[in-house]
């Protein structure tokens, strides 16, 4: 507060007490990823190295992270559109699906094992899947709900008064 002025903020905001279940969710699941990709990276530090296992933290981990985050930035003013939703839940499932199957496979792979587009097979799945699957789905998501997402006349409003205030 400013010269006796409150930040109109438009009913987005406050403390986390607030905050709609729709920012809470994508929290607990950004802490929760966080937390089990610091546990992967801390269990290579056990003697013999980190267990075979660990390397599911940091899979599922990495695609929870990406996911969540996804949705945190596109959430406006308490809601997350359903096609954005979509959008999150696919890219977690297409990033811990690429992962998890990179992991499942044998780790045989040596001269003359597949290839795929030059690269082999567990390569391709993680660069490929990972890297240029959502390439196809997310911009079509971001054009799907640009009209409903974008700055409106009244935001720009709130956000040029804001300002002014701030500098009065």
């Amino acid at each position: 507060m400013k010269g006796g002025h409150a930040l109109d903020t438009g009913g987005v905001g406050g403390d986390l007490a607030d905050a709609s279940m729709t920012t809470r969710l994508p929290l607990a699941v950004l802490v929760l990823s966080c937390a089990a990709i610091a546990g992967a990276y801390g269990l290579a530090f056990l003697p013999g190295g980190a267990p075979p296992w660990a390397a599911w933290g940091i899979a599922i981990g990495s695609a929870g992270a990406l996911s969540s985050l996804m949705a945190l930035g596109a959430t406006r003013g308490g809601r997350l559109r359903p096609m954005a939703g979509a959008a999150c839940a696919l890219t977690f499932l297409v990033v811990s699906g690429c992962f998890g199957a990179a992991l499942l496979l044998p780790p045989d792979e040596g001269r003359g094992a597949a290839l795929v587009l030059g690269l082999p097979l567990r390569t391709a799945i993680v660069l490929y899947g990972v890297g240029l699957v959502p390439l196809l789905f997310l911009p079509l998501a971001y054009a799907a709900s640009f009209d409903a997402d974008t700055l409106t006349d009244e935001d720009l409003d709130r956000v040029r008064r804001a300002a002014k205030d701030r500098d009065a």
